[in-house]
């Protein structure tokens, strides 16, 4: 019964934001026309003058979408020997307050108007650009999640009936198909990335500047800024995913379908030439799923050293955020299967990351919480220990991205009003979007800071301890950037025995933080605190 009502509720609710976003196209087209005040005229570059003789009002609803607007017939003069023309002005042109006076007006577009500014023509064809760029992000994701929201009987099944539950369904050895790309495009991950950040900006533009030119004309419609919601809510989803859409997004055509096998000694493929490979499982550490868009699943393997990628496939040996990265894109029904495979047979050996509890927050909230944590563990007394997150951003970041955020706010209020340039906004949207893409992208962990030991703790790996007695020096060496980002890896010096390597990847402000208490200022330091 549940699950009728939960699919019911998600029905109507996907028409009744159908219906609203066609309502607001309708709306955002009337709005495009209307003058910046209905309060007067200017006389300098007027070609006539008009006379109202009749005002109606329309609305809450209509052809020319929600809310309230005057739709006038007026006498318009364009000289003492011209005869006189009858004219039906547009939406808002006129209103009854101008009867018994004369109104200065002008021809363009096609039309006569008042002659005022006229400030959201660009809404004519920003609309359109917008509302495509919807559509094809639909069609990209694809078509049938969008069914599944407007027609309950395409939602997806259950989860119970969809996973495999016949007898020996669940029982090794079972046969896998796994789609993997040649190569990747990433011109063409750059570019959607680019096209998510327009199209997000460009909703709130929409949104903002519909807001704008209700409030000045008629604050009390509450139909226009109702309408304006479907606007906002795509407008806020695409800025909201843009710092996972790089990592996420992948164009990969004529993948082809590498046969693998899970039998019960291990993950089995044949490479390229034709030769069997196998990872047992005492190799394996994890499979890891992520979800992505379209129903499409990146399955990731973890190993336990890096002996066992000869045991992989060259098809699977490409590296990835959790490992090896088996395939990009296979469908959430036949990932859901091999997850199950893998449980039946060997119990908490998969992982769901997308499917966890995450904060994000441009990385904002990330330092803020851990700031809390500390600031309540010493007011507690609790615990005397430093940590330190890899993905530290710097004192200067930090403040970038908060005035940032806090001008793109102000930018964007002044470009909708009409009162100053687009200029600034985009600026200072181009400028986030890129901190927000620039997010730490390297080993996801935290540097533990005890009396007498230094900790680097990573999810889903064992703990390392290096006591400091044990510790003649700590190198910071350069390590492969991205994103805009640099970044460093830090090795242990240890009294006796080889250099080796504490963490592969970390964030600037956090290597020259470590290294500031650890051990005294190296000549490497000054380079860190020029770069962070």
């Amino acid at each position: 019964m549940k699950t009728v009502v939960k699919a019911a509720a998600i029905s109507v609710a996907a028409w009744t934001l159908l219906a609203l976003f066609v309502i607001g196209m309708l709306t955002l087209f009337r709005i495009a026309g209307v003058p910046a005040t209905v309060s007067g005229s200017d006389l300098a570059g007027a070609k006539g003058t008009a006379s109202v003789i009749d005002c109606v009002e329309h609305g809450p609803l209509s052809l020319r979408g929600a809310g309230y607007y005057w739709k006038c017939v007026a006498e318009v003069r364009t000289g003492p020997n011209r005869p006189v023309a009858r004219v039906e002005f547009g939406p808002d042109e006129l209103t009854p307050a101008d009867m018994g006076r004369p109104v200065f007006v002008d021809y363009a577009s096609h039309d006569w108007q008042r002659n005022v500014p006229h400030p959201y023509n660009f809404l004519a064809a920003v609309g359109p650009i917008a509302a495509g760029a919807l559509g094809f992000i639909g069609y990209a994701v694809g078509p049938r999640i969008f069914l599944r929201w407007l027609v309950p009987s395409l939602k997806r099944r259950d989860k119970a009936t969809r996973t495999p539950t016949g007898p020996g369904s669940l029982e090794l050895p079972a046969d896998l198909k796994l789609p993997v790309p040649d190569g990747g495009d990433r011109t063409g991950s750059v570019a959607a990335f680019a096209f998510f950040a327009a199209t997000g900006i460009g909703f709130l533009v929409v949104a903002g500047t519909m807001i704008v030119a209700t409030v000045r004309l008629r604050p009390d419609d509450v139909a226009t800024y109702l309408v304006a919601l479907p606007f906002v809510l795509p407008g806020i989803g695409l800025l909201a995913v843009i710092p996972s859409a790089r990592r996420r997004l992948r164009v990969a055509s004529g993948a082809p379908l590498i046969p693998a096998r899970l039998t019960q000694r291990g993950f089995e493929q044949t490479a390229r030439d034709g030769t069997p490979r196998r990872v047992r499982w005492s190799k394996i550490e994890r499979f890891v799923f992520v979800e992505g868009p379209g129903d499409l699943v990146g399955v990731h393997l973890a190993l336990v050293d890096e002996q066992a990628e000869e045991g992989l496939a060259e098809s699977f040996r490409a590296r990835s955020e959790h490992g090896h990265l088996l395939t990009p894109l296979l469908s959430l029904q036949e990932a859901e299967r091999l997850a199950a495979l893998v449980e039946n047979f060997k119990p908490g050996l998969t992982r769901w990351p997308t499917r966890e509890v995450s904060r994000g927050g441009l990385g904002l909230l990330r330092p803020a919480k851990s700031t809390v944590v500390r600031l309540k563990n010493a007011s507690s007394g609790v615990s005397k220990e430093r940590r330190i997150s890899a993905s530290r951003p710097s004192l200067t970041r930090m403040t970038v991205m908060l005035l940032g955020a806090s001008l793109l706010i102000w930018a964007m209020t002044v470009a909708a009003s009409g009162r100053g340039a687009m200029d600034l906004f985009v600026i200072t949207a181009v400028v986030l979007v890129y901190l927000a893409a620039s997010l730490y992208r390297g080993d996801r962990g935290t540097f533990v800071l005890r009396k007498d030991s230094l900790n680097w703790r990573q999810r889903d790996r064992p703990e390392v301890k290096v006591l400091y007695a044990d510790i003649a020096g700590i190198v910071v060496k350069p390590a492969p950037g991205g994103n805009g980002r640099w970044y460093y890896s830090l090795h242990v010096t240890p009294s006796e025995g080889d250099e080796y390597v504490l963490a592969e990847r970390v964030g600037a402000a956090a290597a020259k933080r470590l290294v500031d208490l650890v051990q005294p200022r190296p000549a490497t330091a000054t380079a860190l605190e020029n770069r962070s």
